[in-house]
């Protein structure tokens, strides 16, 4: 299915917003992610389904100082 991942068109076979976080290979605990505008929380993410043409933005965080 097509997505729209942090701006730009993706192809991916995941189902479920926990299966594309392990797709792209990202921390699950140093990232905040929406679908479609709207924050998903972390406990969510395996029973929030991908739809075609969804848009997810991951947002990863990064200390420094």
């Amino acid at each position: 299915m097509q997505i729209i991942l942090n701006g730009q068109s993706y192809s991916t076979s995941a189902q479920t917003i926990a299966e594309l976080v392990e797709e792209v290979g990202v921390g699950a605990k140093t990232i905040a992610l929406a679908q479609n505008t709207n924050v998903v929380r972390t406990q969510e993410w395996s029973e929030t389904p991908l739809c075609e043409n969804d848009e997810i933005e991951i947002l990863q965080f990064m200390g420094g100082g």
